[in-house]
């Protein structure tokens, strides 16, 4: 007979380790490294294969060595990359979640600041509104944070995040045109009094086009890595006023 309790735990546990593995998988995103993560493991645990850089000191020499001071037990393999790429790879095999996680950190540490910005950004939005990935466009000399196109929906739950005043969303049709380029405006002053001066647009969709395109959307201008972290502080500080 199966244990009830018995499975809910290993569920649950299954559970975390996938998070903690999409964990790592995000950091590596924002890393811009190229890897491959191979979840499993009694513990959790995964193989991580990447191609080391020198914003990651400790992918270099000892590796073994370099990530048991951190406090990360793991094995490591090397492998040669043939023509035209010639290198190395590392194959990091990290036996239990605690490893996974730990490793995880060890990445972020060594992200850049927009990196950083974008990853903690991806993060907020993630609480409130739905999974969505922050891309970093490259303009120029400068790295900016784009966080894209948000349908009706994905708007509104910004809005409220950010403290928008309910009744003006209520007497606002956003399938209308002119209703929802006055919620673009409404959308703008609300991030504006939390810090951060950024520009949004109503992008309307005509009716014969919303079949292939969706509804209205907002789209937002780029932000510097300062404001998008001003951003996501909000974010997360305002969720967690709201939960207690």
């Amino acid at each position: 007979m199966t244990n009830s309790l018995t499975t809910a735990a290993g569920d649950a546990a299954a559970t975390t380790a996938m998070a903690t593995a999409r964990e790592l998988t995000l950091v590596l995103e924002y890393a811009g490294l190229g890897f491959e993560l191979e979840e499993g493991g009694v513990s959790g645990g995964c193989r991580l294969r990447f191609t080391p850089s020198t914003a990651h000191p400790w992918a270099h020499g000892n590796v073994q060595a370099h990530l048991l001071t951190e406090g990360i037990a793991a094995e490591v393999a090397r492998f040669e990359q043939p023509l035209p790429w010639p290198g190395h790879e590392l194959l990091v095999i990290l036996p239990s979640e605690q490893e996974v996680r730990s490793l995880g950190r060890l990445f972020e540490t060594r992200l850049t600041e927009v990196q950083n910005a974008a990853l903690h950004l991806h993060r907020a939005l993630a609480h409130i509104v739905a999974e969505r990935h922050v891309d970093i466009q490259t303009m120029g000399d400068r790295a900016l944070i784009d966080i894209g196109m948000f349908d009706v929906d994905a708007a509104a739950l910004l809005y409220r995040s950010l403290g928008g005043d309910e009744a003006v969303l209520c007497a606002l049709d956003l399938g209308d045109w002119h209703d929802h380029e006055r919620f673009a405006r409404e959308l703008e002053q609300v991030i504006s009094a939390t810090g951060p001066v950024l520009l949004v647009e109503s992008v309307p969709t005509c009716g014969h086009c919303r079949g292939r395109l969706g509804g209205n959307r907002i789209r937002f201008d780029y932000l510097d890595a300062d404001d998008a972290l001003l951003l996501a502080d909000t974010l997360h500080t305002l969720k967690e006023m709201s939960a207690s």
